[in-house]
């Protein structure tokens, strides 16, 4: 089995996948391409048996597919449709190749979605056999563009289930006092909105005795305009593995995006056995966020925000304890099993 991935910027939960289906398929054969790695979220990885990494880099299409014409696939993985040089790829790939879409963009009922929906047939989504999406509100997308329920699979995105499972297993199997923490895992940029988080933190906490602490990993263009507070620590980015004493002293995981079509590390904080409170706009809260392990909000309104922060922190410990239980739970829902058997499907189908 040979599989050709056309993709954007990896991540280590992506190639975490790939490392699941190796250990499966010894004999599976994997082509990557990938941009350069994003300075926002410099993500370091470990290489893959059986398989080749190739940046991509414009103006070098003839490179890439003579590439690709003698790799020969049996299936190709194609992330998003913005790339027009994976596209041409996919046309001139063999007829008996199966070909992926993979997208996180939620259906949003937008007029250019609308439109997009009414053209899909007869733009460069025909060439494709099925979709490989995020979750529920991308599938809607999916449908809306044509694809047939057959066609479409969810769990295109799955945390690293071994560490971070492990990590929830270790916090429930020591149950002591809540770690009076909130953790943030973002991106220091606008759409993420943690200039709100941080407002709302230090107005909220003032009035509970300044009991709790808040955590933020991340970097970004915003990073010089944080707002520095005694209660509020800026890490800076961390890799995956470097998070776990972090996350295992942590009690609540806040993301307050304005936009996040998923958001994997929902499921990482999840599998932590960390209660949630997102913002509406986060996707990954259709599958991981109920009413017994967290808290959703109005994205961009900080009094609501507010009024979630000060529910959770006058909660004691042993509700808290039963939400960190039942984000464990939630957590478990997607794993790379799930994630390997549609890949099997679309290659048998």
């Amino acid at each position: 089995m040979r599989i050709l991935i056309l993709y954007t910027e990896l991540a280590t939960y992506v190639l975490s996948n790939f490392k699941h289906l190796l250990e499966e398929n010894s004999k599976c054969q994997l082509l990557f391409f990938h941009y350069p790695v994003n300075k926002e979220a410099p993500f370091s990885f470990d290489s893959l048996k059986n398989s080749d990494f190739i940046v991509y880099q414009k103006n070098n299409f003839e490179y890439y597919l003579k590439l690709s014409t003698e790799f020969n696939p049996d299936l190709i993985i194609c992330s998003g449709w913005s790339n027009k040089d994976y596209l041409k790829i996919i046309q001139k790939a063999n007829s008996k190749t199966k070909k992926v879409l993979c997208f996180d963009n939620q259906w949003t009922n937008s007029l250019k979605q609308q439109i997009f929906s009414l053209i899909s047939k007869f733009t460069f989504l025909s060439r494709f056999d099925y979709a490989f999406v995020a979750g529920e509100p991308q599938k809607k997308y999916a449908l809306k563009l044509g694809f047939k329920e057959t066609q479409v699979f969810k769990g295109l995105y799955v945390a690293d289930v071994d560490l971070f499972s492990r990590i929830g297993q270790q916090k429930l199997s020591h149950k002591h006092v809540f770690p009076k923490i909130l953790i943030s895992v973002a991106r220091y940029v606008p759409q993420k909105d943690l200039k709100t988080l941080w407002k709302a933190f230090i107005n909220v906490n003032a009035m509970n005795n300044n009991s709790w602490k808040l955590h933020c990993f991340g970097q970004g263009e915003l990073f010089d305009e944080r707002i520095e507070h005694s209660d509020i620590v800026h890490f800076g980015f961390k890799q995956a593995k470097e998070l776990e004493p972090y996350i295992l002293e942590s009690g609540v995981y806040v993301l307050p995006s304005l936009y996040e079509p998923w958001g994997v590390a929902v499921q990482e904080m999840a599998l932590s056995a960390t209660p949630l409170i997102l913002s509406h706009q986060v996707g990954a809260a259709s599958q991981f966020l109920n009413s017994k392990n967290g808290f959703l909000f109005e994205a961009g309104i900080q009094s609501d925000l507010e009024s979630k922060l000060d529910t959770l922190m006058k909660m004691n410990d042993d509700e808290l304890w039963e939400m960190a239980e039942n984000s464990y739970q939630m957590g478990l829902t997607l794993n790379h099993q799930i994630w390997i058997e549609a890949i099997k499907n679309m290659l048998k189908n």
